[in-house]
């Protein structure tokens, strides 16, 4: 058993609207746990097509939580935030960033209609083959630094959750998601999972 807040993405499915352009609305994009998918037409989020994602983890916005999902040369138009606004802000240029991964499919539905609306095509949901450990301690490293900047940011309640995070709350998180990287799965309550600060288990 586990009650780490971690969703694998290899484990759901997806369904788009058909057509998928144009696009209407995030209500229309279906979200299922493998095994609970009834019909045709479902899609791993590795198989979906490309105007959902880019490959451009080297140039991620470094913002972004750790995680299966990133903002990279997004567009400024909000769309994003207004998409899946429990998981998507904009820094001080306007440029998109995944301050929350998905922890619920709706927020993974949510997540997708944002990549799908950002016209420059880019997000990025190859994170799970990219992060490791050491890379995870370093972007933890950081916090202090990313806190600063969302002090500059406006007082909205999605940005204070934000900060929330970065003052600590997302440590648990970031040490589930350490052992998914290293050991390819979700952790249970049993596993050990590895220090953020330390240089060994």
């Amino acid at each position: 058993m586990t009650t780490h807040r971690l969703l694998d993405i290899r484990e759901y499915r997806v369904r788009l609207p058909e057509p998928l352009f144009p696009y209407r609305a995030k209500d229309d994009i279906e979200v299922c746990r493998v095994g609970d998918c009834h019909g045709a037409g479902w899609l791993a989020v590795a198989e979906l097509p490309a105007d959902f994602f880019c490959s451009d983890f080297e140039h991620r916005n470094p913002l972004n939580m750790p995680g299966p999902f990133y903002g990279a040369e997004t567009d400024t138009c909000q769309t994003g935030v207004a998409e899946a606004p429990n998981n998507v802000l904009m820094d001080e240029r306007g440029q998109e960033f995944v301050f929350k991964q998905p922890e619920v499919a709706a927020e993974l539905r949510d997540v997708l209609s944002a990549a799908l609306c950002e016209c420059f095509n880019g997000y990025g949901a190859d994170g799970d083959r990219h992060w490791t450990l050491a890379l995870i301690r370093e972007w933890w490293a950081t916090r202090f630094d990313l806190l600063k900047r969302a002090d500059a940011m406006a007082d909205e309640a999605e940005v204070r959750r934000w900060r929330q995070m970065l003052a600590g709350d997302a440590e648990e998180y970031l040490r589930a998601y350490a052992f998914f990287v290293e050991e390819g799965k979700v952790p249970t309550d049993s596993d050990r999972l590895p220090d953020l600060l330390a240089e060994r288990w």
